[in-house]
């Protein structure tokens, strides 16, 4: 599994909670929801077990237990141990300023607001262990909610195959935020942006540690794979809209880029710089403005009196 700095992380974890608050799709996760035209589900949904795969620093649990009620209990998987060593101390900082309350202990921290609470366990494994599969250790909360942030574009489809097929087994409902869909505008556009970004999301093809990424295919393929194995499922476009006031991670994304256009076309260095110069210098002058697209997906599994019609 490709590795990934805390300093990315951190920079883009404002951006990240920006595009998801968009967007209500969290919310389905507590309101009655619609499975078929003449069916509604009228229970509301509350997780007790929940899987964080991919956690990093933690950023998906900072944005999602305010939301999802009393009694949470996470599992908070990576493989980088120096992420998950500083996913206390972001937490802790997070909930500080937020006033919500935290307790740190040995191996857990204990998380609370005025009307939700959490526990959290960081876990190192690598999800990659295994080709195609989840590592043996790596359980599913039956009944539980499984989620990830930024993860489907790495996988490959084998990968999120098994991961959906045994989550429906498990009855998991799953929510993955954030998976990159190709989508890229740069405002003022330059000639060159849609070759760079062609050959950038080439680059997002390659094995990231699971075999063939999905890359900018994840959303798709994610809806057709749930599909296929029975789940109810709603997407919505969670995109990054980046303006001056956002020059760190412009100048992340834009060095990113090149990097890796220039991965896959080593031939068009010169020009490659001659961009990234422009882009730098359109970033300094406050003048660029970035989108990003991404989709999150949430999925249920309908009860069986559903499927009865």
């Amino acid at each position: 599994m490709s590795e990934f700095s805390a300093d990315w992380l951190q920079l883009r974890e404002a951006a990240d909670t920006l595009a998801r608050g968009r967007h209500q799709l969290a919310t389905l996760l507590e309101r009655p929801v619609e499975i078929r035209s003449e069916a509604v589900d009228h229970r509301p949904r509350r997780f007790t077990e929940i899987l964080d795969l991919g956690a990093g620093t933690g950023a998906n649990l900072r944005y999602l237990a305010p939301r999802l009620g009393p009694g949470q209990r996470w599992r908070c998987i990576d493989q980088d141990p120096a992420l998950l060593a500083q996913l206390p101390g972001c937490t802790a900082d997070w909930a500080d300023r937020q006033g919500y309350q935290i307790e740190l202990e040995a191996h857990k921290l204990r998380l609370s607001g005025r009307d939700w609470s959490a526990t959290a366990c960081p876990e190192q494994g690598d999800l990659a262990a295994a080709q195609g599969s989840l590592a043996p250790r790596l359980d599913l909360p039956s009944g539980g909610l499984v989620t990830a942030s930024a993860l489907l574009d790495l996988v490959s489809a084998d990968w999120l195959s098994h991961l959906i097929h045994r989550a429906y087994r498990h009855d998991c409902a799953l929510l993955f935020a954030l998976s990159y869909d190709g989508r890229v505008a740069l405002t003022p556009a330059r000639p060159e942006d849609g070759a760079i970004i062609a050959l950038v999301n080439q680059h997002q093809g390659g094995d990231k540690g699971f075999g063939p990424a999905l890359g900018p295919r994840a959303p798709d393929r994610a809806e057709t794979l749930l599909a296929a194995a029975g789940y109810w499922y709603q997407g919505a476009d969670s995109d990054w809209q980046l303006g001056p006031d956002q020059p760190g991670l412009q100048r992340a994304l834009i060095d990113g880029w090149l990097e890796a256009a220039a991965r896959i076309a080593p031939q068009a260095s010169a020009k490659l710089q001659q961009w990234q110069q422009a882009r730098r210098l359109a970033i300094e002058t406050g003048g660029l403005q970035i989108t990003v697209g991404h989709r999150d997906l949430i999925a249920l599994k309908p009860e069986p009196w559903h499927l009865d019609g």
